[in-house]
């Protein structure tokens, strides 16, 4: 789920537009990002749409066992993830859990044309984030002006995906197109956001 948060995701889930001014990834308790999400799966014998949700909520502050403080980030479709969000003036960590003291880099600040970091990288995957530039986008929860597009490349022995997102000011991502693919079958999803509340 993190990292269909940065998306969504990211990834989860990478997030803003603008000048230094601008909140990257507006982190207050009650914030909450809702999302509509499409996907067409091509496989040799058929092809599908699959529609869903994605609700992710920041429910409170709390502490990692380390001691940081942190946002408690609960991500839901149908189930929940909880995933725990720190944000200093340099990044935004992304910890699986309580425990974590590896997180993901969500964003590395301040966001630029053509900035590159990895956002993950073990002997399971790795995954590689890149600044494109800036364009406008329309959703179901509206037009956003000046959004940073970003690319975000995931590669496994297995799959590679390829995703684009477009984060908006003060917001946070509003738009992701996702295609994955392996020999047996192609997947393309759009997520868009169709109601936030930033606090």
């Amino acid at each position: 789920m993190k990292k269909l948060f940065v998306l969504v995701p990211v990834v989860l889930f990478l997030i803003g537009c603008g000048g230094g001014e601008k909140d990257y990834w507006p982190l207050s308790v009650g914030n909450v990002w809702e999302y509509q999400s499409q996907t067409k799966v091509t496989t040799p014998d058929t092809t599908f749409t699959i529609t869903d949700s994605l609700k992710i909520e920041i429910t409170g502050e709390t502490t990692l066992n380390n001691g940081k403080k942190v946002f408690e980030a609960i991500m839901s479709n149908g189930g929940g993830d909880t995933t725990y969000w720190e944000k200093t003036d340099d990044y935004v960590f992304i910890y699986d859990n309580k425990a974590d003291t590896e997180p993901d880099t969500a964003l590395v600040l301040p966001l630029e044309e053509g900035k590159t970091w990895n956002f993950h990288k073990d002997s399971l995957y790795t995954e590689t984030i890149k600044i494109i530039g800036k364009e406008s986008v329309t959703v179901p929860a509206g037009t956003y002006d000046d959004c940073w597009k970003a690319m975000d490349i995931y590669s496994s022995t297995s799959i590679t995906e390829t995703s684009y997102v477009w984060l908006a000011p003060d917001v946070g991502q509003v738009k992701m197109i996702r295609t994955e693919s392996d020999t047996n079958y192609t997947m393309e999803t759009k997520l868009e956001l169709y109601n936030v509340t930033i606090k």
